[in-house]
């Protein structure tokens, strides 16, 4: 066989099996956090002057999407990521968000590339807080499941430190940040300040208490509390969802 046939013969084969000729896609790999931030662990003042200490803070979680998007996703458009580039983390997770590490949640394989934008969900139970707070001489022990489902579009992280960067043989994560504040508000910040305009306090949550404490379930909460209170402490729950700083959506499941 000549020179030109052989020739031909590596062509066509190459031509017929093109992924077996070039170079293996560029991958890495994404790992996915949530994480409470630190006043789970150090606990804090509530605008109505409850000091909150948690032992544990319960997140599970459903599906999860890391998209990359081009343009970056804003999730104050209205709209929900799209892009031919995401990562799902669709294994149902329960973690604990008072840790001195971050919980990871997942971590999986994913091309090279800036993932600026999450879209998730929660499963029941969702959310269980458990902990004291405590006001003078009043102690109260709680156990509160929200177990009413959360679903979120986030855009990219604002933080110290860019994330969601792949980059070839190397990791790169993304994070869920849930901002508690949000629901109890901080006594370290004026009373007329947005995060205590907004949050529902700890003292709807004492008002129910028995002797023994508070364990009540989102039903119970429903029944419970005023509606005017209940209606804050849904509000305040659409809020609780960002990254690192930057800001997310409540979207209908």
């Amino acid at each position: 066989m000549n020179l030109y046939r052989r020739l031909g013969i590596v062509t066509i084969f190459c031509t017929g099996l093109l992924a077996s000729c070039a170079p293996a896609a560029q991958r890495g790999t994404l790992q996915l956090y949530a994480n409470g931030e630190e006043r789970l662990q150090t606990g804090w003042t509530t605008k109505d002057g409850w000091k909150l200490q948690f032992d544990h803070v319960y997140l599970t979680l459903g599906t999860v999407t890391a998209y990359q998007t081009n343009p970056p996703f804003d999730p104050e458009a209205g709209d929900r990521p799209a892009s031919e580039v995401s990562v799902v983390f669709s294994d149902p997770v329960t973690v604990d968000l008072v840790s001195a590490q971050r919980p990871l949640v997942g971590s999986a394989e994913a091309a090279v590339g800036h993932f600026n934008a999450l879209e998730w969900q929660t499963l029941a139970p969702s959310l269980q807080l458990v902990g004291t707070a405590q006001r003078g001489d009043v102690r109260v022990p709680f156990d509160m499941t929200l177990d009413q489902p959360l679903a979120f579009v986030c855009g990219d992280y604002i933080g110290d430190q860019r994330k969601g960067i792949v980059a070839a043989n190397s990791a790169a994560d993304v994070e869920i940040t849930l901002h508690f504040d949000h629901l109890f508000g901080d006594g370290a910040e004026p009373a007329t300040a947005e995060i205590n305009r907004d949050a529902v306090g700890f003292d709807p949550f004492a008002a129910i208490a028995t002797p023994e404490g508070i364990t009540v379930d989102w039903l119970g909460l429903q029944q419970k509390l005023s509606p005017q209170d209940f209606e804050t402490l849904r509000k305040a729950l659409s809020s609780l969802a960002h990254v690192g700083e930057g800001h997310c959506r409540e979207i209908a499941l």
